[in-house]
């Protein structure tokens, strides 16, 4: 099964990129409520405390309550790893990056890179499930090898009418650098579902209907050494392959991309090679999603229940 004409890189994750890490808490539990929650970390790099990196961040919807995207659009860096997590508990995730810091070093301000989408439908929550030592936890198990599907921050997500969640791609370019995605899925409405050109309410039945509105957050990583504005541009791409996926985008909808570059330097705006990283970032990210949607289990949850998504339709077009 092919998802672009780029070849992925060895472990076909974010992690292909060297020195980038994924870490991830999964919180389930059905007392004193129903929690379908976590948290995931993304590491940059080990020393990215001492060493901010270029970055850069788009928004193709803003309906989301994401912290710290001003200061990479200001300074065009980040300096903390990027956290995952429910709506409702990133200003928990928020004190875990200060408390992770400051066993680091000593500073008088920060910014702490928080992403969130909300897992309102499997999760309960109104209920403070995630505590800030929950992020030092993730970050403390952070590895190039990780789980994806319902996991982490991911636990609660809704992709499409299925149990979605964390995805993640990578793509191998001419130059020997790597680009890779990471996704936390929890957006579109089933009727919409295409996947390799086949539209899902043809096969299946979806497990759960709701409205279109949802989010998505992506993270973009490569050792191509960019710069702030360049990524941002290889940023903006990557939204055309929700798109490709079906999602006309909604109201609701917060979509946001947070992308930064492992490597120092600057390298010049060839035509050839942005026309092959803006196809990576599409690539990536469309098989992330899918790989959420692949690799996700069903859930009962607080509201109700969400079956992953059967994949014989897309393998073969079966029932």
């Amino acid at each position: 099964m092919s998802f672009g004409r780029l070849s992925p890189g060895e472990k076909n994750l974010l992690s292909d990129v060297p020195g980038v890490r994924v870490g991830h808490v999964t919180l389930v539990f059905d007392e004193p409520t129903i929690v379908r929650t976590g948290v995931t970390v993304v590491l940059p790099s080990e020393d990215i405390f001492e060493k901010p990196l270029s970055a850069a961040c788009a928004v193709l919807n803003g309906f989301g309550k994401s912290i710290g995207l001003m200061q990479i659009n200001e300074l065009g860096q980040i300096e903390t790893p990027i956290v995952l997590t429910n709506t409702l508990s990133v200003g928990y995730a928020f004190q875990g990056v200060v408390e992770l810091m400051a066993k680091k070093k000593k500073f008088r301000t920060l910014n702490p890179v928080i992403g969130e989408c909300n897992d309102g439908f499997l999760n309960d929550i109104l209920y403070n499930a995630v505590k800030p030592f929950h992020v030092i936890e993730a970050y403390e198990k952070a590895n190039d090898n990780f789980e994806l599907g319902s996991v982490g921050a991911g636990t609660g997500m809704v992709c499409f009418g299925f149990k979605g969640g964390i995805g993640s791609a990578s793509r191998k370019l001419k130059s020997g650098n790597v680009l890779g995605a990471l996704v936390l899925a929890n957006f579109g409405a089933f009727e919409d579902l295409t996947i390799l050109g086949k539209r899902a309410f043809e096969y299946v039945k979806s497990g759960v209907t709701r409205k279109e509105e949802g989010s998505i957050i992506i993270i973009l990583a490569t050792d191509a050494p960019l710069d702030s504005r360049q990524l941002k541009r290889v940023a903006r791409h990557s939204f055309l392959a929700l798109g490709m996926l079906g999602s006309a985008g909604h109201h609701g909808s917060g979509d946001v991309c947070i992308a930064f570059s492992t490597t120092v330097g600057h390298i010049d705006d060839s035509r050839e090679l942005f026309d092959e990283l803006f196809r990576a970032a599409v690539e990536s990210v469309y098989e992330a999603v899918c790989d959420a949607l692949f690799c996700a289990e069903t859930v009962e949850g607080f509201c109700g229940r969400v079956e992953a998504m059967p994949i014989d339709w897309v393998l073969n077009g079966g029932r």
